[in-house]
């Protein structure tokens, strides 16, 4: 039979017990009069579910002990806590860039969320959908410096045991798994800078939203914040800055120049700052998961050849302009 909760809902009987469960239980949910629950495609780690309430929309993200995406990829279901104590930290720090926590379940692992794009999309898609707006790499640069700036002074870390070693991991992620040499150096050279502070470990496109109204630029899916150093994600902005203009050179050149500009003074070594945004790019042109880039796979191993041997030439005397040269002169 179903319930008076589930007659509310677009095709219950696709949506798995627990989340009735939820629900019918959630003392935030349970309060709602629920037009629509949907299931969202396209997630990696989390399952994820839109519900729609009168003219508002909210998020339910469950995490299990497997990626939805990858089901051989084991993870621990209660690091759902490392997220909900990064969300706290960054919508406190710069609310209007984050989702709000409005319901949190350590025991069944699960966030119930604001949504955080609201009139908007997410950026990867309109990204992919052809030409960006005007201004939109200078706003992806100025608002990333906007939230360092914010968070600067958030020194404890998400995790109860320390950062540290998950820092190492992603830094083993990202760019130890291909035992390059110069990037072992810049990995190296990172790790050892003191300027420690909280950062989003992924502020990719795919994890963004843009809002209509304001033009303002939203982050979710902060699973691997951590404390970390700046360098990274100014490093991670800048090569999917480039990954989304490839292959064309004179669009990239502009949206490097107009990220660099938003951001503003880069206060960082250059020679490290290019050897990890190469490595980056690297990782995303040989990811698990492959990335939305408009190259042919083909055309992806190229580049991947030619950019390792260009990491061995940079000195830190180049411009970004002598780098993008470099990264697609194949």
């Amino acid at each position: 039979m179903t319930n008076q909760k589930d007659a509310r809902i677009s095709s219950p009987d696709i949506l798995p017990h627990d989340v009735h469960d939820i629900l019918a239980s959630d003392p935030f949910l349970a309060t709602l009069n629920i037009n629509a629950v949907a299931p969202i495609i396209g997630g990696v780690a989390h399952r994820v579910y839109r519900i729609e309430s009168g003219k508002d929309a909210y998020y339910l993200k469950i995490r299990g002990d497997h990626f939805v995406a990858i089901p051989t990829i084991s993870c621990n279901p209660n690091d759902i806590t490392h997220e909900y104590r990064a969300l706290s930290s960054f919508t406190g720090a710069a609310p209007d860039h984050f989702p709000k926590v409005l319901s949190f379940n350590k025991d069944h692992h699960y966030l119930v969320l604001s949504d955080v794009i609201q009139d908007g999309s997410k950026l990867e898609q309109m990204l992919l959908g052809g030409k960006p707006p005007k201004g939109l790499f200078r706003l992806y640069g100025r608002t990333l410096a906007t939230i360092q700036r914010k968070t600067a002074h958030i020194t404890e870390p998400i995790r109860p045991e320390g950062d540290e070693a998950y820092y190492r991991t992603v830094l083993g992620h990202r760019f130890g798994y291909r035992n390059h040499p110069v990037l072992n150096d810049a990995v190296d050279n990172l790790s050892r800078l003191p300027n420690r502070q909280l950062i989003m470990g992924d502020p990719a496109p795919k994890n963004m939203g843009i809002r209509q109204k304001g033009h303002l630029l939203t982050f979710f899916d902060l699973e691997t914040a951590h404390q970390g150093n700046p360098e990274f994600d100014f490093v991670y902005g800048l090569a999917h800055t480039m990954l989304h203009t490839i292959p064309n050179i004179e669009p990239m050149r502009q949206a490097v120049r107009d990220f660099l500009s938003g951001y503003g003074k880069v206060p960082y070594d250059l020679k490290l700052i290019y050897r990890l945004t190469l490595g980056i790019v690297l990782y995303r042109l040989h990811s698990v998961i492959p990335y939305p880039i408009a190259l042919s796979s083909e055309e992806k191993t190229i580049m991947e050849t030619h950019t390792e041997r260009e990491l061995f030439k940079i000195t830190g005397k180049e411009s970004w302009s002598d780098i993008i040269t470099r990264l697609t002169s194949i």
